[in-house]
């Protein structure tokens, strides 16, 4: 219903022509297209930037295909506004956020996987380090510090919708996809105190991290979301869709003998799992993902996390990480 709109403010009619030619290499697309080679290189170039197609080398030649999910890969960055007018950008996200308010999330659109594509992840500090060690897969300091390479790009999420005053500038790439995100001109490169800033940021704004629910080296984001604008918690929190993103293996419990019933955890919890109840927290943990905001930010130390899920809710539950970002971006590989 909205896709044809968007198109019509970003693509031209020669460029619909070209993404309908695809997939295939460089020569083999100018040959039916029947345009001049370095004409068409030029073309998918601006197409690759603007975040409609990706490309990979497949011997001296460049190999395109569509992007199969185009949001992510479209809004962040400035490119692509620089092709719609000015007067016409803030129809142009609204468009985006109806598509995937009433197609994608509304309608169960983002299901097909079969375990959900994002994973929350629990503020490190307050993960109880006498219930075990922390696994790999949750402890989000370590997956930073063993990252090949860390960008910074815009919340395409909170561009979208822009429904909160929270910063845009707060989803992390990591390897192979920050690379690709650097090339695209869509995010730049920072440091490991670069990226623990940010996270500190986060977690003193109230965001919850959330992690691509993959195998080790599989990694491709760090995001950290608000239940307004977030697609994900938009959806679980809103929707009632649960099957988005898996829970930490952790839930909140309070200490009502030290609980002063300020209401800040209410206040911070995303996913309206905390009521005060006669001056003291109450928290459902049916509701609670255990992500720590509350217990991060609990002046009276009343509140903390406890281990209620065992490793297996996580190792057992892992995407087979891809064997390439083309791979795992584009719409039909080869």
């Amino acid at each position: 219903k909205y896709l044809p709109d968007i198109f019509r403010m970003c693509l031209s009619g020669a460029d619909v022509d070209l993404l309908l030619l695809l997939p295939g290499k460089t020569t083999e697309l100018a040959e039916s297209a029947g345009e001049d080679l370095q004409a068409i290189r030029d073309r998918l170039e601006t197409l690759f930037r603007i975040g409609f197609v990706v490309r990979r080398m497949e011997g001296e030649d460049r190999y395109y295909d569509l992007v199969n999910d185009l949001e992510p890969s479209i809004l962040p960055g400035n490119e692509i506004f620089k092709r719609i007018d000015q007067s016409q950008q803030e129809d142009f996200l609204d468009l985006w956020d109806r598509c995937f308010e009433e197609e994608l999330v509304g309608s169960d659109g983002l299901t097909g996987a079969d375990e959900p594509q994002l994973r929350v992840i629990p503020i490190e500090r307050t993960i109880p380090m006498k219930w075990g060690e922390v696994l790999p897969q949750e402890s989000l300091s370590s997956i930073i510090g063993n990252a090949k390479k860390l960008a910074l790009t815009e919340c395409s999420c909170r561009v979208m919708a822009r429904k909160c005053d929270n910063p845009t500038d707060v989803c992390m790439l990591l390897d192979d996809f920050a690379e690709h995100c650097i090339e695209r001109g869509s995010a730049h490169e920072i440091s490991i105190n670069q990226a623990i800033d940010v996270l500190m940021r986060c977690e003193e704004l109230g965001l919850v991290h959330q992690l691509n629910n993959s195998e080790e080296g599989g990694y491709q984001f760090i995001c950290n979301c608000c239940s307004c604008c977030c697609t994900v918690l938009r959806g679980m929190v809103l929707l009632g869709k649960d099957f988005l993103a898996i829970k930490s293996r952790y839930v909140s419990s309070v200490d009502e003998s030290l609980c002063m019933g300020c209401d800040l955890c209410e206040r911070r919890c995303q996913f309206h799992a905390i009521r005060i109840e006669d001056s003291v927290a109450i928290v459902d943990q049916d509701r609670c993902f255990g992500c720590g905001l509350c217990v991060s930010a609990c002046p009276t130390r009343a509140l903390k996390l406890v281990m209620v899920r065992g490793p297996e809710h996580i190792t057992d539950r892992l995407l087979k990480k891809p064997e390439s970002v083309f791979d795992d971006l584009a719409l039909g590989g080869r």
